[in-house]
């Protein structure tokens, strides 16, 4: 069995490959990862491996899993007759892909075209090639519609927040459409909100701070004072739904074989939103903060001061949405039944993963 994997220097795509690594059943593992500025492909591969936070594992036998991995750039990647065979066991697993929460109109040709169009290119150049399809998308697909969410989004009316849900939606139905036509296995997994690692190892490692963390960075930065006080406005009835990543890696490995269609990796028990920003902001050590409760995404405050023009226009501009949304919750059964989710407290987890950004200083991994 051999997999193909894209994203693999990305937050999640970096866990998945930690997880890929220590299944002795994989032969080869065959990763896109494109040259950034002067550091090679190769160059980026090693500092994954290399960093402190690969399972132990992975650097008690960096040399001979190095073995296991081939790394190509993008012309050569999209060429997969010079090293695939259609008759042996390849997995596909498209993990890269575009995270924008902006609901600016300009960001929508980017959206579609890293998310949507750059998955019809691979698709149609690996179709022959492959024995199943798994593509990573977002629990937040389906958008904003409340209630109980089961693992089923293609039998439901969406309401997209902004772009990147809706180009996330339109490559899972691409790619739903070509398996049927095509009778290749289509899988799609949706994670949540990424945090940092629950497991033993590394507790807490997350490779780039992102969506909760930048609420955390934003408040590092700006060290509270008498005259800096803020207004955040949130619904307090819903909740922030927050995976561990390497939790969610765990059952991309697991499920990646399985015929599973559809689901979603995501925690079943939501955090209160405004607990859950308070505990995000106090780990920072800013004070001077209160809450607005709306459930209006559109709510704008009243005679905003500098640190509330800047928050709404950067942050708040792209997470006001999902803070605000309609309270919902997921359907984690079928989830559970593969890969159990380990007891923790979500609101310390939450005080617990930005207090261990903040000692990194917000610094990405690589």
């Amino acid at each position: 069995m051999n997999v193909i994997l894209t994203g693999v220097t990305g937050t999640l795509g970096s866990q998945i490959l930690y997880q890929l690594l220590q299944n002795e059943g994989i032969e080869k593992i065959f990763l896109l990862i494109r040259k950034k500025g002067e550091i090679s492909a190769d160059a980026r591969l090693k500092s994954i491996i290399n960093n402190d936070a690969a399972p132990k594992p992975i650097a008690q036998n960096k040399v001979g899993l190095l073995k296991k991995m081939v790394v190509l750039e993008s012309s050569d990647f999209l060429k997969p007759n010079n090293y695939l065979s259609g008759s042996d066991k390849n997995y596909f697993i498209h993990s890269a892909g575009c995270v924008n929460l902006s609901t600016d109109i300009s960001q929508k040709e980017l959206l579609y075209r890293e998310n949507l169009e750059f998955t019809k290119t691979i698709f149609g150049a690996f179709s022959s090639f492959i024995t199943k399809f798994t593509y990573i998308s977002t629990a937040f697909s389906i958008g904003d519609i409340g209630g109980v969410i089961d693992n089923d989004y293609h039998n439901k009316k969406p309401q997209f927040r902004n772009f990147y849900e809706a180009s996330k939606h339109a490559t899972e139905k691409f790619l739903r459409k070509k398996g049927l036509e095509l009778d290749l296995e289509i899988q799609i997994l949706r994670p949540s909100v990424l945090g940092g690692n629950i497991f033993r190892d590394s507790k807490y490692f997350i490779s780039k701070y992102m969506v909760y963390y930048l609420v955390g960075k934003f408040f590092y930065n700006k060290p509270a004072n008498k005259e800096t006080r803020i207004r955040l406005a949130l619904n307090n009835k819903t909740g922030l739904n927050i995976v561990p990543v390497d939790y969610a890696a765990k059952v991309i490995s697991k499920v990646f074989t399985k015929n599973i269609p559809q689901l979603n990796i995501v925690q079943r028990n939501n955090t209160n939103v405004l607990k859950g920003m308070k505990k995000i902001i106090d780990a920072v050590g800013f004070e001077n903060y209160t809450f607005v409760n709306t459930s209006d995404a559109n709510f704008v405050l009243d005679a905003k001061n500098k640190l509330e023009d800047i928050y709404y226009k950067t942050i708040g501009l792209h997470l006001n949405k999902y803070i605000t949304s309609s309270p919902y919750e997921f359907d984690t059964k079928l989830l559970e039944s593969i890969v159990p989710m380990p007891l923790y407290n979500t609101e310390e987890y939450l005080t617990q993963t930005i207090q261990y950004a903040k000692n990194k200083k917000f610094k990405n991994a690589w």
